[in-house]
């Protein structure tokens, strides 16, 4: 019989060591049997006791393997478990979302005919006729029909923005589920948002996100988890909603990925809009071999009129969009209406007393008409007077303008971070600020703050120090992800973002382990005012924390709903408050007692207790929420977020601006969301220039240009550049200087100039010079030679003929900046006077070394150039080396050279000779070496070496691609 036969234990060895001894220790020490009169000998034999039970439970707990009698069985339960959970969820969302609606909107789809399926003959088994010939079509009430008739049971569904994908998707999901039969896979949708197709296959995303989405799975039979044995032996059926969603750079990576995953056999549907689809095959010459690729056909005008015409009693107020439709059947309204989302959409928003669905016929755009939809439909559903749901807790009272704003911040915040999902942990702290970390800091300092304010008068100034120190260094520690390995389901959930063997990982582990339990126990010593006892609960906790299990599977959601999420969140903070603190407790209370029985043990005790569960409540998650309160409570100051926020996310929900994706909340629509984002991301960009953010200030100038608001944008730039304190007045200045240049505003240029604008003027004197004004560039630049204009005048006037004047007007302005100095070196070289270069050269002027080096080349210097060199020189040994090359002397070249390419922190002196170096090198057959040299020199953050190594640039800078 088996090991696993005999049940789900395998015994430990460290229990088999560990319990005897104890007990027998605890049976000497209560009979008696060992008699010793030392006063330490009780509290110390307790102490050994009890950690070597622990030690013994604990590694029992670690080497446990669960394993059921029956793993068919358990596969069975966990799929019907599996099928359970994902109809309750999507009916809820079906009925909310209403997809099954009792006059539905009866979209059709058809066979694509896009070049981006394969024949009949491969999908369905039958050769004998095209897509175009005998097409696979039908409409949304016999997708489930059609897709069982599939023999690969594969299908894409293509379809433009707002044209039902998603609704198709959960009508098939729960259509499958209530025709399946017991082994049938069960149907899990899935959105493709969060699948990172360079880092994950399909499965273990898959598997990941059914784990997050349905604790269920949070079994783990064999060490593995249940999503993942569901996927790997083929019990689901993998319904992946929105592949455009993914950033374009992926999308290719995706579709080989899903191919692969359905050339293995499995039952796969995939969504997405038809342009993304064909761009990611064109891209990737792939396709889901087996798969029927369908496309949703758009919503026609005499559709949308049936769709739009219930309830009767309503009809009429609608009669005018209808004598608007079938007039212009091709017009922006018949636009806006061919897609299910947008006339489910009008519907809701016009069923309002109030709203006039007439408005939408009055427009000429479709811009207008979809802005002028989308809003009436957020003011509908928030309209006081409409009827509330029959079931469910009653709808809150929200204005319009209110919810509007609230909603806005929260599409902002999904804009920002590129993503679809809202998820309470991964709320922007860069939302109207630019001064994020800022922020932080100031909250982190607070609490820490506050725990010393408690604790210095109790204790003392000295341990109320310690005790902010803690706080800030764990705080500032948990922030940085340090822990997060010790708590891999907390929230964020953790993820290694570099790959390392099994063995170096757990060594890794083990590292954290250790120090994560004496780490707190030596601040606990210092904050009691005793070190030996700290240094010694310190050693015990540490060697308990390499054993001891971090309990992750009691604190996974609940439910499949996001404020599941936080509760788990919650939970799992005070599951590991609790068990540290505790262990840390008792701990350090026996220390105390062992090693200064004269103390009083409760306060080290209890002082253990909050350090360590403290540290363990940040690392699991307690400091995500400290940083999504502080968050939530500066957006909820401004007004831009509700302070009931959970309540509003929740009340949304059921109003249909939000529709729950598993664990997450998404926008009805990514079409609503970007419309809410729109204003609220104009105010971002202004509260964060207003901060000092150029790049903020930037785009609000883009925008403006992009909207041929000219005027605004000038207005908007000179304000700032005049009047602002903030850092952004100098970009204003260069963008506003730039803008008045792009559109010929010389005169405006030249005022902003006069009245002391360093780019007005710089600007405005290259403007001219581009003109052939060379003269009245010179007259704008003259006053402001001592302002960084001088080198910028001297080549205007060595442009003229006067290059010793530029030379004297360099020398009367000097300034080392590598204008100034590029600029002097250039004129000393034009007019061949060598000694000064010499001089400026020797001086350690970059510039001057250079053009002396070409100067003495170009004269055939040679003995000087080598004498240079030989020096130290880089630009002669360039020089020189080029002239050997040029003699066929590559290998004296080379070893000219190679002195001057040796490694340094400070290498810029090396830009001249790699590229000569590494040609050279090529040329030789020394590929090696010249690789090992460059790499050298890239690891210091050489451009130049990185540029090479990388096959770009490969000519010598200075000599094109000759020598």
């Amino acid at each position: 019989m088996g090991k696993r036969a005999r049940g789900r234990w395998m015994v430990s060895p460290v229990a088999v060591a560990a319990v005897p001894v104890g007990i027998g220790l605890v049976g000497n020490l209560a009979t008696g049997t060992v008699e010793v009169r030392a006063w330490w000998w009780a509290p110390a034999t307790w102490v050994l006791t009890g950690v070597l039970v622990m030690v013994a439970v604990a590694s029992q707990i670690a080497r446990s393997r669960a394993e059921p009698p029956n793993r068919e069985a358990a596969m069975r339960h966990a799929a019907a478990g599996l099928r359970l959970k994902v109809r309750e969820q999507w009916e809820h969302e079906a009925v909310l979302r209403g997809v099954r609606q009792p006059v539905p909107l009866r979209v059709r789809w058809s066979s694509t005919g896009r070049q981006v399926s394969e024949t009949r003959e491969v999908v369905l088994d039958e050769p004998e006729a095209t897509w175009q010939d005998l097409p696979f079509e039908g409409d949304v009430t016999q997708i489930v029909e059609k897709f069982r008739c599939l023999p690969h049971r594969q299908l894409v569904v293509l379809g433009e923005a707002g044209a039902g994908k998603s609704v198709l998707s959960i009508l098939l999901t729960l259509g499958l589920i209530e025709r399946s039969a017991e082994d049938d896979p069960v149907p899990v949708l899935l959105p493709a948002t969060s699948w990172n197709p360079q880092e994950e296959s399909v499965r273990r995303f898959a598997a990941r996100r059914m784990a997050e989405d349905y604790p269920i799975l949070a079994g783990s039979p064999e060490g593995r988890g249940l999503a993942d044995l569901l996927m790997s032996e083929g019990r689901v059926l993998l319904v992946l909603d929105g592949l455009d969603e993914l950033p374009p750079e992926s999308q290719e990576r995706a579709l080989r990925k899903l191919d692969e995953f359905a050339a293995t056999g499995r039952p796969l549907v995939v969504t997405c809009r038809p342009r993304e689809y064909q761009r990611a095959v064109d891209a990737g010459r792939w396709i889901i071999s087996r798969a029927a690729v369908v496309e949703i056909m758009p919503v026609d005008v005499e559709q949308a009129i049936a769709f739009l015409s219930h309830p009767e009693p309503f009809r009429h107020r609608w009669e005018p969009v209808f004598a608007h439709l079938r007039h212009d059947g091709e017009g922006p309204l018949a636009r806006v209406l061919s897609t299910p989302l947008m006339v489910s959409l009008a519907r809701t928003a016009y069923r309002s007393a109030t709203a006039d669905p007439a408005a939408l016929a009055r427009l000429d755009s479709r811009d207008a008409v979809t802005a002028l939809l989308l809003d009436t439909f957020v003011t509908s559903v928030h309209d006081p007077d409409r009827p509330a749901p029959p079931e469910g807790p009653p709808p809150r009272r929200y204005t319009p303008d209110a919810a509007r704003r609230w909603l806005g911040c929260l599409a902002l915040h999904l804009q920002l971070v590129g993503r679809t999902e809202l998820v309470w942990w991964q709320l922007s702290p860069d939302l109207y600020t630019f001064n994020a970390e800022a922020i932080r800091a100031r909250a982190v300092t607070a609490v820490a703050a506050a725990v010393g304010a408690g604790v210095m008068p109790v204790a003392g100034v000295v341990p109320g120090v310690a005790a902010m120190f803690t706080v800030a260094a764990t705080l500032a520690a948990a922030a940085s992800g340090m822990l997060r390995p010790l708590w891999p389901h907390a929230y964020p959930p953790y993820a290694p973002t570099s790959y390392a063997p099994d063995r170096e990982r757990r060594r890794r582990l083990l590292t954290l382990r250790a120090g994560f339990g004496i780490t707190p126990g030596l601040l606990t010593g210092f904050i009691v005012g005793d070190p030996l006892t700290g240094a010694a609960g310190a050693l015990v906790v540490g060697l308990l924390t390499l054993v001891m299990p971090f309990l992750p599977s009691r604190t996974r959601p609940r439910g499949t709903t996001p404020r599941a999420t936080l509760n788990a969140a919650h939970r799992a903070t005070a599951v590991a408050a609790v068990q540290h603190g505790v262990t840390a407790a008792l701990v350090f209370a026996a220390a105390t007692a062992v090693l200064a029985p004269a103390a009083t043990p409760w306060i080290p005790a209890v002082t253990a207790a909050a350090v360590h569960g403290w540290v363990a409540a940040c690392g699991a998650g307690l400091s995500t929420w400290i940083d999504y309160t502080v968050i939530r409570l500066r957006l909820a100051a401004k007004g831009l977020l509700p302070w009931r926020l959970w309540a509003f996310l929740e009340d949304q929900h059921r109003r249909q601006t939000l529709r729950q994706s598993g664990t997450a909340w998404q926008f009805r629509h990514a079409l609503l969301q970007h419309h809410l984002a729109a204003t609220p991301y104009t105010q971002h960009l202004y509260a964060c220039a207003r901060q000092g953010d150029a790049v903020a200030l930037g785009r609000i100038a883009d925008r403006l240009v992009e909207e041929d608001r000219l005027e605004e944008v000038i207005a908007v730039l000179g304000a700032w550049a005049d009047h602002d304190a903030s850092g952004t007045a100098a970009s204003a200045s260069l963008k506003l200087a730039a803008l008045l240049a792009e559109h010929g505003r010389v005169e405006e240029l030249r005022v902003r100039a006069e009245a002391g604008d360093g780019n007005a003027f710089a600007i405005l004197a290259d403007l001219l010079k581009r003109q052939g004004r060379i003269e009245e560039a010179i007259a704008v630049l003259r006053p402001h030679a001592r302002r960084g204009a001088a080198p910028r005048l001297a080549r205007l006037l060595a442009r003229q003929g006067a290059v010793q004047e530029a030379i004297d007007l360099l020398h009367a302005h000097p300034d080392e900046d590598l204008d100034w100095t590029s600029t002097l070196a250039d004129l000393l070289a034009r007019q061949g006077r060598i000694e000064e270069l010499r001089a400026r050269a020797d001086q350690g002027d970059r510039a001057a070394g250079d053009r002396l080096a070409r100067l003495l080349a170009e004269e055939g210097r040679v003995e000087e150039l080598r004498a240079r060199a030989t020096a130290g020189d880089p630009h002669a040994a360039h020089r020189l080396a080029r002239l050997l090359a040029q003699e066929g002397r590559s290998d004296d070249a080379v070893t000219l050279l190679l002195p001057h390419a040796v490694p340094a922190v400070q290498c810029v002196e090396a830009h001249a000779v790699l590229p000569l170096l590494s040609r050279l090198l090529t040329t030789l057959g020394r590929e090696e070496e010249a690789v090992t040299v460059l790499r050298a020199h890239a690891h210091l953050g050489n451009p130049v070496a990185v540029r090479l190594l990388a096959g770009r640039d490969l000519s010598d800078d200075h000599g094109g691609a000759g020598w």
